[in-house]
């Protein structure tokens, strides 16, 4: 717990609108509870869960650096998967939900793809 609260503390300190975007992309993601038991809600939620693994195993171990975005890997599966999934969701809401999850989470992968290369060009801190 201890070492959550202080990956936490790093969000909330970092620059706005940082921790607004972090906040926006749990949300989002959490709202996959609203469309159990789909198979998307499902996904969605195994990668926000593995996501927050690696993420504080990364962070027990090098602290709050640009190598963080690792953790966002499993997006990379999920996000085409729900992109070609569209077509399967009947219910407008679930299909706005997949679109803002797809959106957001491309977004994000796109900025911990910089992260992750600046990390490993030798900018060590956090973003």
């Amino acid at each position: 717990m201890h070492i959550m609260s202080g990956f936490m503390r790093h969000v909330l300190a970092m620059p706005m609108p940082w921790p607004a975007w972090v906040a926006l992309l749990f949300v989002v993601n959490m709202a996959a509870v609203a469309f159990l038991p789909r198979l998307e809600a499902w996904v969605v939620l195994g990668g926000l869960g593995l996501g927050a693994l690696l993420q504080v195993a990364i962070f027990a171990r090098l602290g709050f650096v640009r190598l963080l975005g690792l953790g966002h890997v499993p997006w990379v599966a999920i996000v085409p998967w729900l992109w070609l999934r569209l077509d399967l969701a009947a219910e407008p809401a679930l299909s706005r939900w997949m679109v803002a999850v797809v959106v957001l989470c491309g977004v994000s992968l796109a900025i911990d793809t910089v992260d992750v290369i600046r990390y490993l060009r030798g900018e060590r801190q956090g973003a």
